[in-house]
């Protein structure tokens, strides 16, 4: 019976602990969407308009999915179903994020995207994958990217 019990603490207890390093992950994720965005704000006048709103809509959407399929639920049930303390958690989730967005931008001062940029965010898209329409706009803010960090590379 002890072994049961035991099992089972362990599996509740990895379940929550791998949620919660896929919220961190995701945090990170977000503040990569906001740090491109931000870059989208002073973009090169070679960057055609409808292709930044067409990455601005795919990275928009793709940020939404991870707020609503993952950080929210995951800081809900971190905090036991709690939506104070859940709030309180986001919060200082939005803090960190703006740390994070800070040093991107201190690593990419130029006011253009890289290709490295594109990449991170497939590499969020691989733990958090969107279905549908998300994903169909989150592949074309993708493809953009690249192209617009060709023209300006």
């Amino acid at each position: 019976m002890k072994k049961i019990l035991i099992i089972g603490l362990l599996l509740i207890f990895s379940k929550s602990s791998m949620a919660a390093g896929l919220i961190n992950e995701m945090q990170s994720c977000q503040a990569l969407i906001e740090f491109i965005d931000n870059k989208l704000d002073l973009a090169p006048s070679t960057y055609e308009q409808d292709d930044v709103n067409k990455v601005r809509k795919g990275l928009g959407t793709y940020n939404q999915y991870i707020q609503r399929q993952i950080v929210s639920p995951g800081l809900l049930q971190f905090n036991g179903g709690d939506k104070d303390k859940a709030n309180q958690m986001q919060k200082q989730v939005d803090t960190y994020k703006q740390t994070l967005v800070k040093q991107l931008e201190a690593r990419y001062p130029k006011n253009r995207l890289f290709t490295d940029h594109a990449i991170a965010v497939n590499n969020c898209a691989k733990q958090a994958v969107p279905s549908g329409g998300e994903l169909d706009e989150l592949k074309e803010a993708l493809n953009l990217m690249v192209k617009l960090a060709k023209i300006s590379g």
